[in-house]
């Protein structure tokens, strides 16, 4: 029995030992699954956790740029996305009040045609191409890519706000291969003062309520070349913004009075020295600031530039006592480049204010004396009307007196259009030979009348370039202003000498010199000066002896300055006047050689008796009087009230029918501008070499050039000259197609 519990007891043994193992090996592996999921835990919360980073990174981000994008609306009236690459945008903001409001701007894919619209209504001429070229994608796609800002500033029509001057900023957000996105923003800067002013409010504002939050600091930072935060009683600064060039005097933090001492020292002007230093000390700020929430001063820079320097009250002590303070330096030179100009348009405008106080009295004589002659001589017209002889002396006096009241406005306006900008340059090809032989006739003529020799300079005036490319009616006018004034003011028996000469600079172009001098009274050496100032007049005796405005040579001086030209006065009292004019021409592809040898034409050898006229013209009275002078000269008249009536009638008419066609340029229907045109395209042979002289009250030189492009061969003004009328054909007739270019034809 013994025995057999013995072996009952060791099968039991083996069995429990058989099945310990496999139990043992089962916990190890749940211990193993257990340790895995922990870590499997651990690394799932640790993803959510980065990722939780991430996205609260990214939020923050976005509100950093929500609030930049807040603070840009806010300061600007006009924000644009802009996609450099392919000129897409996106309009972010507009305000109500600013002229790209009223553009229809959502029709527009593409920002360069947008920026052109708005350039072509809403800003100057002379500004708009300076414009268009840098608000181009492809200018602020070239700035940006090196900087991260670019500013330019213009000027435009006023808007509903009346605010007319503005700066233009671009701000580079995102760059890669294919993409290249900025901000494009507008605001206007009329009220330079009061916009510092608002920006240091908004500054202290937005600093105590964020605590100097980064986000923001950098943001405004932006507009500031410095941002500095300073501990008045530890007297200790700290960095918040600065450009590499001060960071290296500066560093980011330390000493605050010996850091600002030495900015002072190495940076700002010597003559600004000793003024700023006081406003730097910082032992002194807390008394400086004691009722005072902000203290600035202005100074130059060692290069040229203007700065301005604003302590902010940041922080006080529970006594009132200034501890912390912000110190920020903008630049402020183009404010005061601006506020020097608008100093300087002030004088200027105080000066033709009075200038034109002036001419206004001037006028009043200068007016009153012609009509006063012209309402003596109608009076004794009547008194003499059975005395043929003195009729026509009457008649003559009364003529002189209207010519001269003719010249007074032409000078009028011919000023008021200088000034206002809206001429055109045309740039025509026409011979000088034949421009030089026109004058030179007339002022020969007018030079005998007085008893002055005129003569052409032959030793010293020579050229070898005929054909030019220029604006023949400005030089016209500037040579005509010139003999004028000789004329005027010389004596009978003096003489009058007028030449050119040339200085060839290369294949394409020549410099024209233009000479006249006179044996005239001259003028005195305080005068030249002011000779080209408007409505300027050496002394009341020259205004008693001699009649004008005083305009002559001021329009002169405008007309050459258009031309890239210079006149030069050398004059003295008693002796005479030269006047020297140098213009430079391109040459003409149909050149030919010429010189003031050649004779002019004589008129006498061709007769207007017999030949067809075509008049046209819608005033009642004007037709009449030009059929009247006609009809006296031999001629057949068929008339037509405007330009449409006068196409049908000269299609209808057989081939050279008309001889010549009168063509007044202001009609309704259609103006003789396109009549002219619409003859000059007929597919007849004499649709392009019947004379057609034009007859217009507008005589400014850019009519003129109007009449010549649209086929016109002469330009006659109003009021009409039955001389001239028969002479402007007659050179038609001697040129056959050449356009005369001196309004007194």
């Amino acid at each position: 029995m013994e025995k057999a519990g013995r072996k009952q007891r060791e099968d039991f043994a083996m069995t429990e030992t058989k099945y310990i193992f496999p139990k043992q090996m089962q916990s190890v592996a749940a211990l193993v699954f257990i340790a895995v999921l922990i870590v499997l835990l651990l690394i799932l919360t640790v993803m959510v956790h980065m990722r939780n980073r991430k996205l609260k990174s990214t939020l923050e981000e976005q509100i950093a740029e929500r609030r930049l994008l807040d603070k840009i609306c806010a300061d600007f009236t006009a924000v644009y996305y802009v996609e450099l690459n392919t000129g897409s945008f996106e309009i972010l903001h507009i305000n109500d009040g600013t002229n790209a409001k009223k553009m229809n701007l959502k029709q527009c894919d593409n920002f360069n045609y947008a920026a052109d619209q708005y350039a072509v209504q809403y800003l100057y001429e002379k500004e708009r191409k300076e414009f268009k070229d840098w608000i181009s994608t492809r200018y602020l796609k070239e700035q940006l890519s090196r900087r991260e800002r670019i500013t330019y500033h213009y000027r435009s029509k006023p808007n509903p706000n009346q605010h007319e001057f503005f700066e233009a900023q671009a701000i580079k957000i995102y760059q890669d291969e294919k993409h290249f996105f900025a901000l494009v923003g507008f605001r206007h800067i009329d009220d330079i003062m009061e916009k510092e002013t608002t920006i240091q409010n908004q500054l202290k504002q937005a600093l105590d309520e964020t605590r100097l939050s980064n986000e923001i600091i950098s943001a405004i930072a932006k507009s500031y070349c410095s941002i500095y935060r300073i501990d008045v009683q530890k007297d200790f600064f700290e960095e918040v913004s600065n450009d590499s060039e001060i960071h290296k005097l500066t560093g980011n933090r330390g000493c605050a009075l010996e850091k600002l001492y030495q900015l002072c020292d190495t940076m700002v002007a010597p003559e600004y020295r000793p003024l700023i230093r006081p406003f730097l000390d910082v032992s002194t700020l807390s008394a400086r600031l004691k009722t005072e929430e902000c203290i600035s001063t202005e100074y130059r820079m060692c290069d040229g530039s203007w700065h301005r320097m604003l302590f902010t009250v940041k922080k006080r002590d529970e006594s009132g006592n200034v501890t912390h303070v912000l110190c920020t330096v903008r630049s402020i030179s183009d404010s005061k480049r601006r506020e020097e100009n608008l100093n300087f348009a002030a004088e200027a405008a105080k000066r033709e204010a009075e200038m034109k106080t002036r001419f206004l009295a001037t006028m009043s004589h200068d007016i009153r004396t012609p009509l006063n002659g012209i309402i003596g001589m109608v009076n004794m017209g009547n008194q003499y009307a059975d005395d043929p002889q003195m009729q026509q002396k009457i008649r003559e006096k009364a003529m002189e007196s209207l010519k001269y009241l003719v010249s007074l406005v032409n000078d009028v306006l011919d000023m008021n259009k200088l000034q206002s900008g809206d001429l055109k340059d045309q740039q025509l090809t026409f011979d000088l030979t034949k421009v030089l032989r026109e004058l030179n006739q007339i002022y020969d003529e007018r030079a005998a009348k007085k008893g002055i020799r005129y003569e052409i300079d032959w030793k010293n005036g020579t050229y070898s370039h005929s054909t030019l490319v220029g604006n023949p009616v400005y030089l016209g006018r500037i040579l005509s202003n010139i003999m004028d004034n000789a004329i005027k003011f010389s004596q009978s028996g003096s003489v009058l000498t007028f030449g050119v000469k040339e200085e060839t600079l290369d294949d394409d172009r020549a410099n024209f010199t233009f000479y006249c001098k006179d044996q005239g009274v001259g003028m005195s050496e305080d005068f030249i000066a002011h000779a080209f100032d408007m409505f300027s007049q050496e002394s009341e005796t020259s205004r008693s002896r001699y009649e004008g405005t005083g305009l002559g040579l001021a329009i002169t001086k405008q007309l050459v300055d258009r031309m890239d030209g210079s006149i030069e006065l050398k004059s003295k009292a008693g002796v005479g006047t030269t006047v020297i004019v140098k213009i430079p021409f391109k040459i003409g592809t149909q050149d030919k050689n010429s010189n003031l040898s050649d004779k002019p034409v004589s008129l006498d050898d061709y007769s207007v008796e017999g030949m067809r006229a075509l008049v046209v013209e819608d005033n009642e009275l004007n037709m009449e009087i030009s059929r009247c002078i006609l009809e006296d000269s031999g001629m057949e008249v068929t008339c037509a009230v405007d330009g449409q009536e006068a196409v049908e009638i000269f299609e209808k008419s057989a081939p050279d029918y008309f001889g010549v066609i009168y063509m007044d340029i202001m009609m309704s229907r259609m103006n003789g501008l396109d009549a002219a045109r619409t003859i000059r395209e007929m597919k007849r042979r004499d649709a392009r070499r019947v004379p057609i002289i034009a007859m217009s009250a507008n005589s400014f030189a850019e009519d003129i050039i109007n009449s010549r492009l649209a086929g016109m061969n002469v330009h006659l003004a109003k009021p009409l000259d039955a001389e001239k009328i028969i002479i402007a054909l007659k050179q038609c007739m001697a040129d056959n197609s050449d356009v005369k270019l001196h309004e007194d034809l």
